[in-house]
C-alpha cells in the first residue's frame, strides 16, 4: 500500500530526535465545533494562562526545541512561530482562541494540551505520499489566510505533495490554504511532531488525545494509524 506521508531521506539525517505519530480520520462531518468541544478547549486555555504564570513559553521544552530547529534552516524563530508556540502566545495573551471548524478546533485543543504542533490536511485535495523534506525554493505557496502566493526559500523544511504542490512552509509555521480542512473535508490526515527530548511520549499522547476526543463527539468516524515512511529508501527484509 503506497504510503500517504514520508520523509525524505535527509530529514531524519539532518533532525535525529525527531519523534512523530500520523493518523488518518475518514467518514468526519467538518461541521462547526459542538459547545461541548468549545468549554473543553476554554478549559485548556485556562491551565495554559495558569501553567504560563509561573514559566515562560521559551522554557516549554517542544517550543526550545523547534525554535532550534527553525533556526537550523534560517528560519529567525522570534519571527516564523511554529504553530504550536503561536497558540500559545495568544493565549497568554488573554485571547481566546477563534472557533475555525470541527478538526481544527479539535486540533488547536490537542495542541495546548499535549504541547505539541499539530497538522491537518485534506487527504483528498493532495496526491500521496506527501513528503517532508528540503525545499529546492522552486516550490508555490498559498498562505492560508492570504490571497497572495510566494516561494519557500532554499533549504526550508516543507510539506510537497507527490507532484510538488507546496502544502507548508517552515515545517509547523503556515500551511497552504489549498490543502488545508475545509467544511467539505471527510477525510484529513493529521500529523503530530516534535524534536523535545520527551517528544515521543508527547505525540503518543497527541495522538491517542485527538482519537479519543473523535470517539467521544464523532463515534462513527473511522481512524487509522499511519507510518510515515523515509521515501526512496529500500525497506530490508
Amino acid at each position: 500500500m503506497q504510503p500517504i506521508i514520508g520523509y525524505a531521506p535527509e530529514i531524519p539525517r539532518h533532525f535525529p530526535q525527531l519523534a512523530w505519530r500520523c493518523i488518518l480520520i475518514e467518514g468526519v462531518s467538518n461541521d462547526p465545533a459542538p459547545t461541548e468541544l468549545t468549554a473543553e478547549i476554554r478549559s485548556a486555555e485556562l491551565e495554559v494562562r495558569t501553567a504560563l504564570e509561573s514559566s515562560s513559553i521559551a522554557e516549554i521544552p517542544a517550543v526550545a526545541a523547534w525554535r532550534r530547529v527553525f533556526s537550523s534552516f534560517g528560519a529567525k524563530p522570534t519571527k516564523y512561530r511554529n504553530s504550536l508556540e503561536a497558540l500559545l502566545r495568544r493565549i497568554s495573551k488573554g485571547e481566546i482562541l477563534p472557533s475555525i471548524s470541527y478538526l481544527v478546533d479539535l486540533g488547536n485543543l490537542v495542541s495546548i494540551s499535549c504541547r505539541v504542533p499539530l497538522g491537518i490536511f485534506d487527504v483528498d485535495r493532495f496526491v500521496a505520499p506527501a513528503k517532508i523534506g528540503f525545499a529546492t525554493g522552486t516550490e508555490r505557496f498559498s498562505d492560508l489566510g492570504s490571497s497572495e502566493t510566494d516561494r519557500p526559500e532554499i533549504g526550508e523544511v516543507v510539506f510537497t505533495d507527490a507532484n510538488g504542490e507546496l502544502m507548508t512552509r517552515r515545517w509547523c509555521w503556515r500551511q497552504d490554504r489549498r490543502f488545508a480542512s475545509q467544511p467539505e473535508t471527510r477525510r484529513a490526515l493529521v500529523i503530530a511532531e516534535a524534536h523535545h527530548k520527551e517528544g515521543p511520549q508527547d505525540v503518543a499522547a497527541a495522538s491517542q488525545l485527538f482519537t479519543e476526543l473523535l470517539g467521544r463527539f464523532s463515534p462513527e468516524v473511522r481512524v487509522t494509524q499511519l507510518s510515515a515512511p523515509v521515501l526512496g529508501e529500500r525497506s530490508v527484509d
